[in-house]
């Protein structure tokens, strides 16, 4: 599964059952967000019981919508229960530390590797 766009890249890799993101998404609103809400939860019931790694190393920049979305499915996630969620940053990207830190909030058992 993948989404391409010109600025950036969402990849899903079945055998490491990780979502790679790379590059800067800049959508206008939460509703241009949507097809990344589906590819999300795509690759939650792909690895349904096991661990999805979500790894934001290569995404320079995502906006306020963006993160409103990833927080939902990190919320949607936490409700199901279907698997456990990694996330994976860069302190290199400055937005990375302060904001991928907020889904540990949204639930606790989020495993959170900042290097």
């Amino acid at each position: 599964m993948e989404i391409k766009d010109l600025d950036y890249n969402i990849q899903y890799d079945e055998a490491t059952k990780t979502v790679r993101f790379t590059g800067s998404i800049r959508l206008q609103n939460l509703p241009a967000y949507e097809p990344l809400k589906i590819f999300l939860r795509d690759a939650a019931k792909l690895c349904q019981g096991s661990l999805l790694t979500l790894d934001f190393r290569d995404l320079q920049f995502v906006n306020s919508s963006g993160i409103t979305t990833l927080s939902m499915f990190i919320i949607d996630s936490r409700k199901s229960a279907a698997c456990q969620i990694k996330i994976q940053g860069s302190l290199n990207v400055s937005w990375q530390s302060k904001s991928l830190s907020n889904f540990k909030k949204l639930w606790d058992q989020v495993v959170l590797e900042i290097s």
